[in-house]
């Protein structure tokens, strides 16, 4: 059943219709074939989305933009700079630091890699690094959106399977603090087979002027994230207060303009329109698994296979990685986490723990076609045909691999704080 399901949506999404679309016309055919009543599909979409804690999406989706489309970019760039741009290679290191710094304010990898591409491929490229090496750096380098908090899918998946959204954001950090040294480490291989220059000498003078000019927007999602984190307010207020304190801050720096505010409330609107409609597409199939009891039948089918924990959590992995080659993260989340939860927690895996290990699954899973969200975002941003982006990429999404057995196997990577 879930196999005929799967390969209808596969089919819908290579006909070209919109995810969130596919997931309504495989959920509603799908509650045809079993016998549901189709009156409830509009009653079961608005479910999905009903949720208090979901309206962190937007809120977040905003402060990102609001954030995002003043010069915090560049002062963000400025320090990753000063900080990492002496090393062979220096303007990759860069990349993946600002896009560690951008990820704590966006929440998405597909935004990540669009404010990215504008800022360093071009520049990278002047600098004689090969343009799909760059465009490489940038896809890769964004997948942190999806890890570092405050990152949407945790969101999704904190709702899915009501774990502690909070507790996800905390496991976050190590992760993605992993993530990032590994992606640059290597780039510093690139860097020395490629004869890479480094990009600027280390000046304290420069990284005093730097920290002073980000200092501002640094504190922004320290003080949002550490208020969640330590329970002051909820995800949904803390998004909120985030909102309301970069926006004044736009204001006050006079970066922000009527006309750029309409602009951003509008991308806003498309990017959380995209999402809920994601939302509800899924929680719709995600109601027919349910009914038809697929996840208990899947569970005893895998349990059969091996009862090894190990084996089981590579298993796990592979399937994972599987799903997230043909669907959005957020699609990934509330379609195939309720059918995988109850093995994990046979199995004695924290929820918080593989939390972690779906979101650095997906964060692959972004950079690995066809679905491939992420490196179509920079493609179409920078030109770069795919092929040539991925003759890179794919030596990054080794290192992915490598960080997310890591993750796999050392749970306190993720639940160290409990």
């Amino acid at each position: 059943m879930i196999w005929a399901i799967l390969a209808l949506l596969i089919v819908t999404l290579f006909a070209g219709i919109p995810i969130g679309f596919a997931l309504m016309i495989t959920a509603a055919i799908s509650m045809w074939w079993v016998g549901m009543d189709l009156v409830t599909l509009p009653v079961q979409m608005f479910s999905g989305v009903n949720s208090f804690t979901l309206l962190a999406i937007p809120l977040f989706i905003l402060m990102g933009e609001l954030m995002t489309s003043s010069t915090i970019a560049e002062r963000l760039v400025a320090l990753a700079s000063a900080l990492v741009g002496w090393l062979r290679g220096g303007l990759t290191h860069a990349a993946v630091l600002t896009a560690a710094f951008v990820s704590e304010m966006s929440g998405s990898g597909v935004a990540d890699a669009a404010v990215l591409s504008k800022v360093f491929v071009s520049n990278m490229e002047e600098k004689g690094y090969p343009r799909p090496f760059a465009a490489a750096v940038v896809s890769s380098s964004a997948a942190l959106g999806i890890i570092i908090p405050p990152s949407i899918p945790a969101v999704i998946y904190g709702v899915t399977t009501n774990t502690s959204i909070s507790d996800l954001f905390l496991a976050g950090f190590v992760p993605g603090i992993i993530l990032a040294i590994a992606l640059m480490m290597a780039n510093y291989v690139f860097a020395v087979r490629g004869n890479y220059a480094v990009f600027q000498p280390f000046e304290l003078r420069r990284l005093g002027i730097a920290i002073k000019d980000a200092s501002v927007p640094m504190i922004i999602p320290v003080v949002v994230l550490g208020g969640m984190i330590f329970g002051v307010f909820t995800p949904t207020e803390a998004a909120g207060i985030g909102c309301f304190v970069a926006f004044i801050f736009g204001v006050i720096s006079r970066e922000l303009t009527p006309r750029l505010i309409w602009q951003i409330l509008v991308t806003t609107a498309r990017q959380s329109s995209v999402v809920m409609m994601l939302v509800a597409g899924s929680a719709v199939l995600a109601q027919v698994f349910a009914n038809e009891q697929l996840p208990q039948a899947i569970a005893q089918s895998m349990t059969a296979v091996t009862n090894d924990k190990v084996v089981m959590l590579l298993l796990i992995n592979i399937f994972l990685f599987v799903v997230g080659m043909f669907l959005h993260a957020t699609a990934a989340i509330i379609i195939i986490v309720p059918i995988l939860f109850p093995i994990v927690t046979k199995l004695g895996v924290d929820p918080v723990h593989f939390g972690m290990i779906v979101c650095l699954n997906l964060a692959i899973g972004q950079q690995t076609p066809p679905v491939a969200s992420i490196v179509l975002t920079v493609c179409a941003s920078t030109r770069v045909k795919l092929g040539d982006l991925m003759r890179y990429n794919w030596w990054f999404i080794g290192v992915m691999f490598i960080v997310l057995l890591i993750v796999t196997y050392i749970p306190a990577t993720t639940i160290w704080f409990k």
